[in-house]
Order: C-alpha cells, then sequence, then structure tokens
C-alpha cells in the first residue's frame, strides 16, 4: 500500500493549523483523501481549506483542551466516513512543575491525554466496524523519560505513547493500523516560541513534511513507532539516559526563562 486513500473517503486531522498537524492535513489530501481540519483557529483551518484544493473539507473550530472538546469532534465528523485519524493537537509549557498551576496543568492534561484517549476510543471502534482503519497518535521523544522543566509533559506524553504502541497490537487482528509518532527536532513553530537558538542545537530542525512522510511510511509497513530524522534515531539509541535527560533539562529551563521574559504562551498544535 502506497498511500493513505484505500483506508477511507475522509482523514480527521487535529492540531491542523500548524506544524505537524498541518503537514499531516496537506499528506492526507496528497492521497487523495478529503480532510477535515480540527483545531482552534478557524481562519487558519479556513486557509488551509483554501488550499487543500484538490480534495474535499470540513473546518471545526474546537478547543480539545475543554472537557467536551472530542465530544464536539466527534459530533461534527458522525455523518463521514472517516478510514483515518491522526490525534496530534497538544501544548506545552516549559518551566519548573510546581511553579505552574494545578487548573492549567489540569487542562493541559486533557488535551494531551483525554482527547488521544476518547478520539482513539471512538474512532478505533468506529474502524473495527468497517473492518479497517489507520490512526496515528502524535506523542513526543521526551515521552521516553521524564524531562525536568516539562514534566507534566513528558508525563502525559508517555501515556499517549503506550496507549498507542498497545493499540498497535491489540486492533491489528481487526484491520485497524495504529503508530506513534515521537517528534524530537521536527522543525516547528514551537521552537521558535521556545525562543531556542537554533544555530547551537545538537541536530538541525527536521522538514515536518518529511517527518509526516516517514510517519506515514511506518504506518503503512506496520511499525508501532517512529522517531522522524534517522539522526535523531541514533541519538536517542547512542545517547545514556542520564545524559539526555540533564541535556534537555538544562535546554527546556533555558526555553522557561526565555518565555517569562517575552511573557510568551507556548502552544503546539493547538491553535
Amino acid at each position: 500500500m502506497k498511500n493513505l486513500s484505500s483506508y477511507g473517503g475522509w482523514a480527521v486531522v487535529t492540531g491542523a493549523s500548524s506544524g505537524i498537524g498541518l503537514a499531516f492535513a496537506r499528506r492526507c489530501a496528497a492521497d487523495g483523501l478529503n480532510v477535515v481540519l480540527a483545531a482552534r483557529s478557524a481562519d487558519r483551518l479556513r486557509a488551509l481549506g483554501r488550499e487543500l484544493s484538490n480534495v474535499d473539507h470540513r473546518v471545526v473550530p474546537v478547543d480539545l483542551s475543554r472537557p467536551d472538546g472530542a465530544a464536539d469532534l466527534l459530533s461534527a465528523t458522525a455523518d463521514l466516513d472517516v478510514g483515518v485519524l491522526v490525534s496530534n493537537a497538544g501544548n506545552g509549557t516549559p518551566g519548573r512543575f510546581l511553579d505552574q498551576e494545578p487548573d492549567d496543568l489540569r487542562q493541559r492534561l486533557t488535551l494531551n491525554t483525554v482527547t488521544h484517549l476518547e478520539l482513539a476510543h471512538a474512532f478505533g471502534r468506529r474502524f473495527v466496524q468497517r473492518g479497517g482503519g489507520a490512526i496515528v497518535l502524535v506523542s513526543a521523544l521526551g515521552a521516553i523519560h521524564g524531562l525536568p522543566n516539562m514534566a507534566h509533559e513528558s508525563a502525559s506524553k508517555a501515556y499517549v505513547l503506550n496507549l498507542g504502541e498497545a493499540l498497535h497490537h491489540e486492533l491489528a487482528a481487526s484491520g485497524v493500523k495504529v503508530t506513534v509518532m515521537l517528534p524530537g527536532n521536527v522543525d516547528t513553530p514551537i521552537i521558535d516560541r521556545f525562543g531556542v537558538d537554533r544555530a547551537r542545537l545538537p541536530i538541525s530542525p527536521f522538514p515536518a513534511g518529511k517527518a509526516v512522510d516517514q510517519t506515514i511510511h511506518a504506518l503503512l509497513t506496520g511499525r508501532a513507532t517512529i522517531i522522524p530524522d534517522r539522526r535523531m534515531r541514533a541519538a536517542t539509541r547512542l545517547t545514556p539516559r542520564g545524559v539526555s535527560i540533564r541535556m534537555n533539562g538544562r535546554m527546556l529551563a533555558a526555553a522557561s526563562a526565555n518565555l517569562a521574559r517575552h511573557k510568551t504562551p507556548a502552544h503546539e498544535g493547538a491553535d
């Protein structure tokens, strides 16, 4: 199978307004799938829909950090023959765990875990009933260990990783493919929002489109997980766990300090 078109008429992509979600929406359209574009920013979604002129699209402005956000999206897609789910929406705020407010942490927990749970469960059932489908859950490379100064996000993304890896095996016999994407150095707006000096990154940012292509290839060839970019895969394999934790913790501490100076909220895939 060379593309996603055989899974159904429609793909649902969350966090589609920017970054990885935007790249997934473009790839689904290139494969001939009609696309449901879900995110908070209706204007950005409408602009993307005009770009994807070769397929039909449906714009669903939705805040998936709200407790009923996933239910709203499911209701808005109930009439469509959805065969592909890309559950990508998420956000993150670097900083010390105890310096953040519980209400903010709970809201991000809803987006980073509960939304993936509810969408994977609902669409998973639909896909099993229709005899096939494909699910991509977007986690993060930080899910493989705890990240100082982003403890909440690394913990919540670990849920997505373990959920998807288990569903890869559970749903295989029903004709449903599941792959978890673990982006690390993917080039998205979050790099600049964090104020990270791109020239000082140990591995240069990897284009989001190429990361999505590698993820789709992993999905179609039956892989449970994928770290885009062979350089990042090698670095992850070779870097001792403790070294990676300390190195990433220092980088995120610097990002937190930069955000505090500029008082800039950091969201990825939720706009």
